[in-house]
């Protein structure tokens, strides 16, 4: 009994769940890992991402040339997301900057942003008039980032064909 009660500590410990005749039992220290993981999902509608803070700066090689950037938002002056890469132009996002054609000219509004590695993606379009016109399915060339507001959209800042691209998401 006592080699039982063991090594279901030590499986506890290890964040595993054990079956019982009920069914699966999670530690208390799990639930709160599965409760987190639950919440995420449902900020998100992707099936492959990894959420950040604000604050963190995410290394990715978002243009596939085999150099990582580095993506982070400032906020010293007017707040911003910039893709850094070495040997290459600063990009910015936001703060009134109107380069990236379709992009959003500012991102104070954003509160969540993930690593989206999905290969499929649904994509708002509009018609030239500024209506939506329809969604339609887009395939990613490699992982994306995402960037939102919780309960109410954003877009995915990825590459297309070579270009920068913004892959709207919200009606």
């Amino acid at each position: 009994m006592e080699k039982t009660d063991s090594l279901m500590k030590e499986n506890l410990m290890m964040g595993e769940f054990i079956y019982t005749s009920n069914g699966k039992f999670y530690p208390d220290s799990l639930k709160s890992l599965i409760n987190q993981q639950k919440i995420a999902s449902e900020k998100f509608d992707f099936k492959s991402f990894k959420e950040y803070k604000l604050t963190d700066t995410i290394e990715i090689d978002l243009n596939g040339n085999g150099i990582i950037e580095s993506i982070y938002f400032d906020h010293k002056d007017c707040p911003r997301i910039l893709i850094e890469e070495k040997g290459q132009k600063l990009i910015s996002l936001g703060c009134g900057n109107k380069d990236y054609e379709g992009f959003p000219n500012a991102v104070e509004w954003v509160n969540l942003w993930c690593v989206v590695s999905d290969k499929e993606v649904w994509e708002v379009l509009f018609k030239e008039n500024g209506d939506i016109d329809k969604d339609s399915i887009l395939n990613l060339e490699r992982a994306s980032i995402y960037i939102g507001k919780e309960e109410a959209g954003g877009g995915i800042i990825t590459y297309r064909n070579g270009n920068l691209y913004w892959v709207h998401q919200s009606d």
